[in-house]
């Protein structure tokens, strides 16, 4: 949701408690009550539905209301019921690593991107903004296919 809400895509919110966070967020619609039948219609246009309640009845009531109106829906508690899943995202600057477990284990999906986190370390957005520039500088020259060579890192990332 936060992604989405950072992304400026308008999101819709019904829970009976939500985090101040998510309230003042900017394009976010919050209806701050329990689920009720009939909710997936509220939003005519909704693309997307996460079913994501400490409810397993709520989460089947919410999964086959979308599923009933062709709208892709996550359901955080059950794998068969989701038509779609989200990936735990590494994000530093324009580094975006996403990985997935198909839904199987959101859990184990978050502990590899820590583990990715940790052998990575930080610093990466500095290295995209210098990859970005001298790239730029180089297409500006018409240096099209001119590299370090094909398939090089830029200098930053070469084993000494």
């Amino acid at each position: 949701m936060r992604t989405l809400a950072a992304r400026q895509f308008s999101v819709t919110v019904i829970a009976p408690i939500v985090l101040e966070e998510i309230r003042l967020a900017p394009h976010v619609t919050v209806f701050e009550r329990e689920y009720r039948e009939g909710d997936v219609e509220l939003g005519v246009g909704f693309a997307l539905v996460f079913a994501c309640t400490d409810s397993r009845e709520v989460n089947r009531a919410v999964g086959l209301a979308a599923r009933g109106r062709g709208i892709p829906v996550l359901v955080a508690d059950r794998q068969a019921e989701s038509t779609f899943f989200t990936p735990a995202v590494l994000r530093d600057g324009d580094l975006a690593i996403a990985v997935s477990t198909g839904g199987a284990s959101p859990t184990l999906a978050r502990v590899i991107r820590e583990r990715i986190v940790a052998a990575l370390g930080p610093g990466w957005s500095g290295v995209l903004r210098t990859a970005r520039a001298e790239r730029e500088e180089r297409l500006a020259r018409g240096a099209h296919g001119e590299r370090q060579g094909r398939g090089e890192p830029p200098a930053e990332l070469a084993d000494d």
